[in-house]
């Protein structure tokens, strides 16, 4: 009997490995080294910065979880303040490494995508232009950014091998230690996490998600954040309503329409907005190198998260060094294609969008002294939040000295502001000053004066809750920094409270806020006194200088 010959199925083998330029070593490591260089000289320019100094302060408070951040970032300020107490250069070093790093490791995942060394010094420019001035303060997003361009490499270097015929699946278990690391600096990680995981279902390559070791990495990632989601829950979840009102602080100033701008304009003019958006075009398309769309549609998935949930606009900064990787590879190509057509070189044109593109990092540096700043009013860019915080203590702490000896030993420092409590901690004891609490945001969770404090002297309009709970509240001085320099604290008045009604273990739990610039219920209007021409109607919602509805006005000192 004959028998049918059984067809077999051709092996299906993995492209040959395409060989890959050597890391551009030379250039990009001058642009990292030119960067840190830059920062390190500008870290003591000005002064601290206000969130900062909450750095620290939370840092004194250290914990599992604050209600505005994980521990990291505080847990780094503490360190720094104890091993150089006072040095700015060390207290903003991390971020300036981080920095660093993370122009390296943009210009690493152009050689990932098949840059060659010019791809990959552009990549690397593209970064310093862009997200450079980031690094000069001490900030979540400056150690932040960083991690998610690290998490993107591994993966993008595990799906290239993959696709060459190697698995090396230490790369994913590696993703996941940098998400722990992460998740101790913000928690927006895990958006960028499960957009990957989406953009991966829908566009491939889907055995990404099959991989034992990722799932590995991903528990652990989930076990090192328990003890801050068991703070969060003991607190009543704080950091789910600090989203709320980062939301309604980005509505206020911007609004949506002009957020999603600074999100595109995030990504540097010129050059790097070139770069990214023809990166995230050639992605899209699964243009060469093909098989990474996955990336694009990532980038889109998380971009439209931060929207919708009203985040700031640096949230998604953490996706553009893959987008400038892509456009410079895709521009290597056009090259190559042009110059192979011509027969001959075109290396000259890229210069001038450099130099064009430096103009961008150089209004976020603190290239003018303070003095510039004199009689000058307030603009988006300028670095009055670093000006005037010891002059602020000095004011406080003449006012407290010139209390009777047995007053002083009864008072402690409020602020309605969690800078200026940060401030006034940060420089009080070198000034003799008594305790510092705020019921602004974290600084709240730090805790309720003891006792013994009955006498309150507190800079800022004290909460309506606080002045009902005192029978004397009156303004004794208001805030200068003796600089000439309008600061946003410049001109808020400083009041004395005594004679409490009800002991700290009562009134604490009224002054809690986590909006710095809550209403404050006047005449039947809400009002935000720290912000510029800002007023909120509970009747129409509006929040404007004017509210049309009922001829409601307010001016404001910030």
């Amino acid at each position: 009997m004959a028998t049918t010959p059984t067809r077999t199925r051709p092996r299906t083998r993995p492209p040959a490995p395409v060989p890959r330029t050597p890391p551009a070593w030379a250039p990009v490591l001058g642009i990292a080294a030119g960067t840190v260089a830059v920062l390190l000289l500008l870290a003591d320019r000005h002064g601290y910065d206000g969130d900062e100094l909450y750095f620290i302060a939370a840092g004194r408070h250290l914990d599992w979880g604050y209600a505005d951040q994980p521990p990291g970032v505080p847990l780094l300020a503490l360190l720094a303040d104890t091993l150089a107490p006072g040095s700015l250069r060390v207290l903003r070093l991390p971020a300036i490494v981080a920095t660093g790093a993370g122009t390296i490791l943009a210009a690493l995942l152009a050689r990932e995508l098949g840059g060659d060394r010019r791809a990959q010094w552009l990549t690397a420019a593209a970064h310093a232009l862009a997200l450079g001035a980031l690094g000069r303060l001490l900030s979540t997003a400056a150690l932040d950014i960083p991690l998610w361009t690290l998490l993107t490499w591994l993966v993008v270097r595990w799906v290239r091998l993959r696709r060459e015929g190697v698995t090396r699946d230490r790369l994913l278990l590696a993703a996941g230690a940098v998400v722990v690391v992460a998740m101790q600096i913000k928690f927006q990680i895990v958006v960028f996490c499960l957009a990957l995981s989406v953009a991966a279902l829908l566009c491939g390559p889907r055995g990404f998600l099959a991989r034992p070791p990722l799932w590995a990495g991903a528990g652990l990632a989930a076990l090192s954040v328990v003890p801050a989601l068991v703070w969060q829950h003991r607190h009543g979840w704080p950091q789910l309503r600090m989203g709320e009102v980062i939301a309604a602080e980005v509505a206020q100033r911007d609004g949506q329409a002009v957020n999603l701008a600074l999100m595109v304009l995030g990504l540097g003019p010129v050059l790097g907005m070139v770069l990214g958006l023809y990166g995230l075009w050639r992605l899209l398309m699964d243009r060469e190198p093909a098989g990474f769309r996955f990336l694009a549609v990532a980038a889109l998935l998380a971009t439209g998260f931060v929207v919708l949930t009203g985040g700031r606009a640096y949230y998604i900064h953490g996706v553009f060094p893959v987008l400038w990787a892509a456009g410079a590879v895709g521009f290597q190509r056009r090259r190559a294609a042009r110059e192979a057509a011509a027969g001959r070189r075109a290396d000259w044109a890229v210069y001038p969008v450099i130099a064009a593109s430096a103009v961008w990092p150089l209004l976020d540096l603190p290239l003018q002294p303070p003095e510039s700043y004199i009689d000058k009013a307030p603009h988006r860019f300028d670095k009055r939040s670093e000006i005037g915080w010891p002059q602020l203590a000095d004011q406080v702490g003449a006012l407290y000295h010139r209390l009777p000896t047995g007053t002083r030993a009864r008072v402690v420092l409020m602020s309605d502001d969690y800078w200026v409590a940060s401030a006034l901690a940060h420089f009080g004891p070198a000034r003799g000053l008594p305790p510092v609490h705020s019921g602004s945001r974290g600084y709240w969770f730090f805790g309720a004066p003891p006792a013994d404090r009955t006498v309150v002297l507190h800079v800022g309009h004290p909460d309506p809750a606080l002045r009902a709970h005192f029978g004397v509240a009156r303004q004794v001085a208001t805030v200068d920094n003796g600089l000439g320099i309008a600061t946003e604290y410049q001109g808020r008045p400083i009041y004395f409270l005594s004679r409490p009604k009800e002991p700290w273990t009562r009134i604490w739990p009224e002054l809690q806020y986590l909006d710095p610039h809550r209403p404050r219920i006047t005449a039947g209007h809400a009002s935000y006194p720290h912000r510029p021409g800002a007023v909120v109607c509970p009747r129409r919602g509006a929040s404007r200088a004017t509210c049309s509805g009922c001829r409601a006005s307010t001016t404001a000192s910030r």
